[in-house]
């Protein structure tokens, strides 16, 4: 079983402090030095708007300004990294604005807004044609957000939020085993939620749709493929025992693709569209991954000798 050496994490930590967001400096700080929530809560009311969204290339491959579904849920995998309050400020906010921007007709939240298309932004994210690419919207965000709407209940109003959780496990059960991607993280959002009713219903579902799609080999990690770290993110996990030999080569894995200058970087591309852009926003991403894997490799116990 490999470890992180003390030299790789000192070469991590310098890479986040000299070239790393604020946001993401802060959040070191929290899980590694004692550093204080109230410290990241400032750093990401930057990235808040005033209608309670998230955007301001909090998700760096979206470049506007304007609040969006997806950039909102970014901003709530933090909330709950850091176990911010449900009466704070950023949360409340946040959850109204969940509430204010769900289409009642459709029964979901549209991923992104047409302002995506005024900045520069990944070939992913095109407004046109986005309700067809992400299936309507249906798993991608909605279960993501039900879950964060479930965490911070205080704000969300119960006759909003108990059919629309009953809507979207009756739509998980008719799903087929074999999820796309994207639609399996969703639902392990949801499921990581403590307060979710009936999660292990969702586990048994995400057991049987991962299977045929986790990466289980190293030479399957350097593609953009279901990492067994992103299905089971602790020790914790409901599926750690039966993904275990997966998630120990990936832990494995990710030891051993840290960059010359510490950090850990996307393994994919904005391709030839705004490469300029691309540059400063493969360096957020790198500013984040190296957070987060360092996280990651603490809460497996794969660093030598880091204490908080």
């Amino acid at each position: 079983m490999n470890r992180l050496t003390q030299a790789a994490f000192q070469s991590a930590k310098n890479f986040i402090m000299d070239h790393g967001r604020e946001l993401d400096q802060k959040r070191f700080e929290f899980h590694f030095e004692a550093g204080s929530a109230g410290a990241v809560l400032t750093e990401l009311a930057s990235y808040q708007n005033d209608d309670g969204g998230f955007g301001n290339s909090l998700e760096p491959d979206i470049r506007t300004s304007a609040s969006s579904a997806i950039a909102t849920t970014v901003g709530f995998q933090i909330l709950r990294e850091i176990g911010a309050h449900a009466g704070h400020t950023l949360v409340r906010k946040g959850i109204e604005y969940f509430v204010a921007t769900y289409d009642v007709s459709r029964g979901v939240w549209p991923i992104i807004p047409p302002e995506v298309e005024e900045a520069p932004h990944a070939p992913w994210w095109n407004y046109q044609n986005s309700a067809e690419t992400f299936g309507q919207f249906l798993v991608n965000p909605r279960a993501e957000i039900v879950g964060y709407l479930h965490e911070f209940s205080d704000g969300a109003p119960t006759e909003l939020l108990k059919p629309l959780a009953a809507t979207l496990l009756e739509h998980l059960d008719s799903m087929p085993d074999k999820m796309e991607m994207h639609d399996i993280l969703c639902f392990v959002k949801l499921a990581e939620t403590e307060t979710l009713p009936n999660s292990e219903k969702v586990w048994e579902k995400l057991a049987q749709a991962a299977a045929p799609r986790i990466a289980r080999s190293p030479e399957q990690l350097t593609g953009y493929v279901l990492k067994p770290l992103w299905l089971v993110s602790s020790p914790k996990s409901p599926l750690a025992a039966e993904f275990k030999g997966e998630v120990a080569m990936n832990l494995d894995f990710e030891i051993e693709q840290q960059g010359g200058d510490g950090s850990w970087s996307p393994n994919f591309s904005w391709g030839d569209q705004y490469p300029e852009t691309w540059q400063i926003a493969k360096k957020e991403w790198q500013s984040r991954f190296t957070v987060d894997t360092l996280i990651t490799l603490k809460d497996f116990d794969r660093i030598e000798q880091v204490d908080k």
